[in-house]
């Protein structure tokens, strides 16, 4: 009696359904949930103070009283004003959401969902870590929030892991450029830089950003080194 032909899925012209993104979803609509919690306390309080965003955010001040947690809750709070315009209160939270959005889903499956979320709370408090070190005074109060340096590590950990491979990136989320992934983590990281070392918009953590990024590229590294897979894409 002859044996059946062994398939590698099991329908012969259909390949199995894609593992879903349950840590890049958890982390957006859990990242959106806290936005939302914020902006109703901001219009509930007359002095428009954002309550939920103080107490979240990181700075110098938060780690000398002992609240170490803030090295990860400042990534899931953004900032409801923005160049001091409140009705800019969704550009922060859509401008880190929309990344990890479109380039989340894909790292997760490679690295599976514990490894990814190791990598993004590890570019947070690498992120918060960097900004504190480098660019915020002694025993300061001011704060930083948000996703960015988590953000950024997704960006530099995907351009390591699958350099060849091609996407639109929209620059300035306006013009269309088709570019690998280690170009767009490059030219992501350098536009960093320079704002950095000219000062440019002194009111964005460059340095967080930056500090994100070093340690989504390293995060892979040790990760080739200790755990090799047979293929890593292009």
């Amino acid at each position: 009696m002859d044996e059946p032909i062994p398939q590698p899925y099991a329908h012969p012209y259909f390949p199995p359904p894609r593992p879903k993104p349950w840590v890049t979803w958890t982390l957006i609509g859990t990242t959106v949930a806290v936005f939302l919690v914020q902006l109703f306390y901001v219009h509930q309080n007359a002095d428009g103070e954002d309550v939920v965003g103080d107490t979240l955010a990181f700075s110098a001040q938060a780690l000398a009283d002992g609240r170490i947690w803030t090295l990860i809750t400042y990534a899931w709070v953004h900032a409801t004003v923005m160049f001091n315009d409140p009705s800019l209160f969704w550009l922060h939270i859509v401008t880190n959401m929309i990344p990890l959005f479109c380039l989340g889903p894909a790292l997760e499956e490679f690295l599976g969902p514990w490894r990814y979320l190791g990598l993004y709370l590890g570019g947070a408090v690498a992120a918060a870590l960097t900004w504190y070190f480098f660019s915020a005074g002694p025993g300061s109060d001011q704060p930083i929030v948000g996703a960015s340096g988590a953000v950024f590590a997704v960006v530099a950990a995907i351009g390591t892991v699958a350099p060849r491979a091609r996407v639109t990136v929209f620059l300035f989320y306006v013009l269309p450029l088709r570019m690998n992934l280690r170009t767009m983590a490059i030219v992501a990281c350098a536009i960093e830089a320079i704002q950095l070392v000219f000062g440019w918009m002194p009111e964005i953590a460059h340095s967080a950003h930056l500090g994100g990024a070093t340690f989504g590229f390293l995060y892979i590294i040790v990760i080739r080194f200790f755990f090799r897979r047979d293929r890593f894409p292009n």
